[in-house]
């Protein structure tokens, strides 16, 4: 008999993600009876609004085969290096949001006077700010999926369209973690007591 596999082990649905400073310390778990979440992640993490896209994780082993004379394949296969990224569009067109798209900055908030407009200002950033990222999403438990990644820098094209009504104002942002490996987490829950 062929073996089969699970179906209620496929699953689709999207992820909602957040940003914080880098090296916050990861969500963790809130329970209540009968249920489990991750929710509701609060400050300093930031929720990153809808995306055009979803979030897609990408981990980029690159390998080195060690080869020896007497052996057509290798006799070992050792880690060269490892990219860990973080594909995201950001759907809402926020000073937040092109923040983390462009890569850092500083953003002030003026209030509005009798003589002046309010304004919010982003001033951009030479260099490559760290970040900490994690994302949720449903598992094959019917609860939540949390990866977190505690450092972070946003160093992708970011070409966003200003046009009348062809599209909505897009901001594409990859993240690349800079940290080990041995730092970025994945929690499933699993189970609660009833």
């Amino acid at each position: 008999m062929a073996p089969t596999g699970t179906p209620s082990n496929v699953i689709v649905g999207f992820a909602d993600l957040y940003i914080a400073p880098a090296n916050t310390a990861s969500p963790i778990p809130a329970v209540t009876v009968g249920s489990a979440t991750f929710q509701p992640i609060s400050t300093p993490w930031e929720y990153s609004g809808f995306t055009e896209t979803g979030v897609i994780l990408n981990v980029d082993r690159k390998t080195q085969n060690i080869m020896v004379e007497e052996q057509s394949t290798p006799v070992a296969v050792v880690d060269d290096t490892t990219d860990v990224t973080i594909d995201v569009t950001f759907a809402e067109d926020t000073i937040a949001n092109m923040l983390n798209a462009y890569g850092g900055g500083v953003i002030t908030t003026t209030a509005a006077t009798a003589n002046s407009p309010g304004q919010t200002q982003l001033v951009l950033a030479d260099g490559l700010e760290q970040l900490a990222v994690c994302f949720t999403a449903t598992n094959a438990f019917g609860f939540e999926r949390l990866v977190y990644i505690p450092q972070m820098v946003s160093a992708g094209k970011v070409k966003t369209q200003y046009m009348r009504n062809k599209s909505p104002r897009l901001y594409p942002a990859t993240f690349t973690a800079v940290c080990a490996l041995s730092q970025i987490a994945i929690t499933d829950l699993t189970a609660v007591v009833s």
